[in-house]
Order: C-alpha cells, then structure tokens, then sequence
C-alpha cells in the first residue's frame, strides 16, 4: 500500500468512526442522558432475551450482582422492569421488561431509524444499494473473524 491509498485509507476509518458517534449522539439514550449504559443493556437483554436472574444478567454483562440489582430498582421505579422472587427460592430474583419498557426500547429504536433515513436522503437509489451491499459485507467478514457486535 502506498502513502496515497493509506492516507485514503486513514480518512474512511476516520469518517467511518465520525458516522459512528454522530449516530450514537442523536440518537442513543445513554448519549442523550436519559440513563445509564448498564441500564441500557440491561433493557436490550431482557428484550432479547426474556425473563432473566440477577445473576444471569451479572454475568452477560460482566457486572456485580449488587450493580445490576441496584440498575434494576431504578429501571423499577419508572416502570420499566418488574421483580419478582422465585416461589422455589426466595434468594433468586427474576427481571421482567414491562410493556411500558418495551415501549420504551421501541422508540428509541424509531428515533434511531428517523435520523438514520435523513442520512440517506442525499443518496440516490442505486447509491443507497452500494451502500448496502458494502455494509453487508464488512459486516460478514467481521463476522467471520469473530468481530461482530454484542448479539
């Protein structure tokens, strides 16, 4: 590679980077502080997923059981996930997403995809199907490499 292509090279990575926390800032709860990363992920698990323990939640995200329960009281008190103690065993505590959580989650994801469609408005169609096919590749060969992004 040249100095040309690297330099090249160099300003994708960075525009790419830019692109990233653009679409991050306008349209990530955490970024717009309406509440903490591990209250996000939290939300994003348990919808993924379905009912989860505290402790399966503290290990998925490489938390304290006392750091997810406390992130889980506060995700409580607005009504975003409900507790419940197993009848079997009163030590276990089960973390629901409540609808107005899922609700939640779903307009978030709206908010992202608005802002994610102005950005291609200035691509015509066939632009807008390069764009794809790239993206759909980078990301399959990141896949491949075991790079892919938190399932």
């Amino acid at each position: 590679m040249n100095r040309e292509q690297y330099m090249a090279n160099e300003q994708l990575i960075d525009d790419v980077q830019m692109l990233y926390h653009l679409i991050r800032r306008a349209s990530h709860p955490v970024k717009r502080a309406e509440m903490t990363p591990e209250q996000y992920w939290l939300l994003r698990l348990l919808r993924r997923r379905g009912t989860l323990s505290i402790g399966e939640l503290a290990e998925i995200l490489g938390v304290t059981g006392s750091s997810v329960t406390t992130a889980c009281k506060r995700l409580e008190k607005v009504g975003f996930v409900t507790r419940e103690r197993q009848s079997d065993d009163e030590r276990k505590v089960m973390v629901m997403l409540t609808e107005q959580g899922n609700e939640q989650i779903e307009a978030w994801q709206q908010r992202r995809r608005a802002f994610l469609q102005t950005l291609l408005v200035p691509l015509d169609e066939e632009q807008q199907s390069t764009l794809q096919h790239l993206l759909e590749r980078i990301l399959y060969e990141a896949d491949q490499d075991g790079n892919a992004p938190l399932q």
